[in-house]
């Protein structure tokens, strides 16, 4: 097989020798180049150079010109060994100019005659004899290795070069490739098969640089060899480039290798072809070892690794992306080669080439799971964080309560136990008891004022009632909660009917009542799967009043009919309390607050709200 640079090279002495062809086969009174189909000259070339270059015949078709026929179909057979019995044309050069020839053409004759065909048409070629004795090269050749053909043909040892002797052409071969490179051409030499081998050679400049060589035998009419021609082609650029290109494809994989991500690829029909190092490390095997005999191996892999809860949303938003070709992007849990599932972040996108077709799919997998954990350890922190504020809040205020009412009860136990002395004389003194027990009922009216006051606080229901508009305000709770919607996945679905009235509530009151209905759902939707975690906000006119609907599509309530009762919860560690105020505040307003599940899962909170009849209400 050719490598690359070989055939690039040898592709341009195969325009040579088809320029040759053309020029065998041209009818006498037709030009060279109008002989062969302009359409097929490339393909004679492709032939004799892969001939040329592999010792292999080729067989071509191609269209001649015929005076009486036109274009007709002919084959040809390009033969390893170009054949040197053609009529040469005469080279051309200024006799000025100081060229080495050959002076002992003898019986090598045949071997010159080809080097002087393939030097005719590419510019450098060289011929030596059986023994290895050069016998031509061109001045092109010489010249650039700064040697002579006396040089070349310097004996460097005793021995013949056949019998493991060296040649003055030794010096111009870097010493590292001189070995093996003599050892292939003495072996060639002895076999009669052609010799194809790169390796440095060093120019006049002082430089080595890779070059290609293709020689093959001249025989006589009885078969034997009687010298050897070719050419050297300089393929140091397509090395570079080649050795380049490895570099690249190798620091490319190094880095895909070692890159800190779970990476893969698959084909444009979505079947796994690659897993990174980390990838491999991480599942415990590689791509193919999971396959199963007439399962797809997307399908097998995903019911190998995916976490059974997540594998129909994965497959799900999989086929999708392998149909529209958009990026794919999902958190889900993924099987450790422990078997300890864990979160990831995948992301997929499509490579494309220049007209747009996708050739290949590239993914990553994040590892997140400790990065989850350590939101649900800061979440877990926040709530007993705000708990701990709800408990200072709750014993401030019931410092404060106490405070209060022990005033109006230490003047009334006082005031009870002066009566109850006046009483207990040998003469009651009722008109000082009746006074007494006149001090007594305002001390309790105060302490009745106290618990009105307090009970009125817990109910809100002292603040102003303004004409606000409720778009508005639903904007700024979707606005405060923001972040709990961000870190929960939520989606909130906000359809307010157009050209809905102000309405006339204390804002901060109803602000309050949205975000705890909302923060409520928030939480009960926790355990349900991502993607499925939606809200949706309503609201419309309706018998006078604004009617608000939110939905989930969380489990549902327990007990709807106890939802908004005080004190009642399905929370481990919660008050009951949040509910009963909004109830409150709704009821505060003139209207019901209703709880009720809806089918096929999820909550519903519907309550009204008066609308204003213009200015402050």
């Amino acid at each position: 097989m050719i490598e690359p640079a070989g055939l690039f090279a040898g592709l341009a002495i195969g325009v040579a020798m088809g320029a040759l062809v053309w020029r065998r086969h041209a009818e006498p009174h037709i030009h060279a180049d109008e002989a062969i189909h302009p359409g097929d000259r490339q393909a004679i070339a492709q032939a004799e150079a892969r001939a040329f270059c592999s010792g292999v015949p080729q067989v071509v078709s191609y269209r001649q010109r015929s005076p009486r026929h036109g274009w007709r179909w002919h084959k040809y057979r390009a033969e390893p060994a170009y054949s040197s019995n053609v009529t040469v044309r005469p080279l051309v050069h200024d006799p000025g100019e100081n060229w080495a020839l050959a002076t002992s053409l003898g019986e090598t004759g045949d071997a010159v005659n080809a080097a002087k065909i393939i030097e005719d048409v590419y510019g450098s070629a060289f011929a030596f004899d059986a023994e290895g004795r050069f016998t031509y090269a061109t001045p092109m050749a010489q010249t650039s290795l700064a040697m002579t053909l006396d040089d070349f043909n310097e004996p460097l040892s005793d021995a013949a070069f056949l019998d493991g002797g060296d040649l003055g052409w030794k010096r111009g071969v870097h010493p590292a490739d001189y070995d093996s490179a003599s050892a292939e051409l003495r072996r060639c030499m002895r076999s009669g098969t052609p010799f194809n081998y790169e390796y440095r050679v060093l120019r006049a400049t002082g430089e080595y640089v890779w070059h290609r060589f293709a020689i093959r035998p001249a025989r006589a009419g009885d078969g034997r060899v009687t010298g050897w021609y070719g050419t050297g082609f300089d393929v140091d650029v397509f090395r570079r480039t080649d050795a380049a290109l490895h570099e690249s494809e190798r620091s490319l994989r190094e880095l895909l290798e070692t890159a800190p991500a779970l990476i893969w690829c698959m084909t444009p029909s979505g079947r796994p072809i690659y897993f990174s190092r980390h990838m491999r490390e991480f599942l415990g095997f590689d791509v193919a070892a999971k396959d199963e005999p007439d399962v797809p191996r997307l399908q097998s892999l995903l019911g190998a690794i995916i976490h059974p809860d997540d594998l129909d949303r994965v497959n799900e938003r999989l086929d999708h992306s392998l149909r529209t070709g958009e990026p794919y992007a999902l958190t889900h849990r993924q099987r450790r080669f422990d078997g300890m599932f864990r979160w990831v972040e995948t992301r997929l996108a499509a490579m494309r080439d220049e007209a747009g077709e996708i050739v290949q799919w590239n993914g990553v997998c994040l590892d997140i799971h400790d990065q989850i954990r350590a939101q649900d350890e800061l979440r877990q922190a926040q709530d007993k964080l705000a708990k701990a504020g709800e408990a200072a809040s709750l014993a401030e205020l019931s410092a404060s309560i106490a405070h209060e009412v022990n005033q109006p009860l230490a003047a009334i136990m006082t005031n009870a136990q002066a009566c109850q002395r006046w009483l207990a004389g040998e003469e009651p003194n009722i008109a000082r008891a009746r006074g007494i027990v006149d001090r007594i009922v305002r001390s309790a009216e105060s302490a009745a004022d106290i618990v009105s006051h307090i009970r009125a606080l817990f109910q809100n229901s002292a603040g102003p009632r303004r004409s606000t508009d409720l778009g508005a305000l639903v904007g700024e709770v979707r606005d405060l909660l923001a972040e709990p919607f961000a870190q929960s996945r939520t989606s909130l679905d906000i359809r307010l009917a157009p050209g809905l009235p102000p309405v006339a509530i204390d804002a901060v009151q109803i602000q309050q009542v949205f975000v705890n209905i909302l923060r409520n759902a928030i939480e009960a939707m926790a355990a349900s799967p991502e993607g499925s975690r939606k809200l949706r906000l309503e609201g419309a006119v309706e018998r006078g009043r604004i009617r608000i609907d939110i939905t989930d599509t969380g489990p549902g309530l327990a007990d709807p009919d106890h939802a908004l009762e005080a004190f009642f919860t399905t929370k481990a560690h919660g008050m009951g309390m949040g509910l009963a105020i909004c109830r409150s505040i709704v009821e505060a307003h003139g209207g019901p607050l209703r709880a009720n599940n809806v089918e096929p899962t999820g909550a519903r909170f519907t309550f009204t709200l008066p609308i204003a009849k213009g200015g402050d209400d």
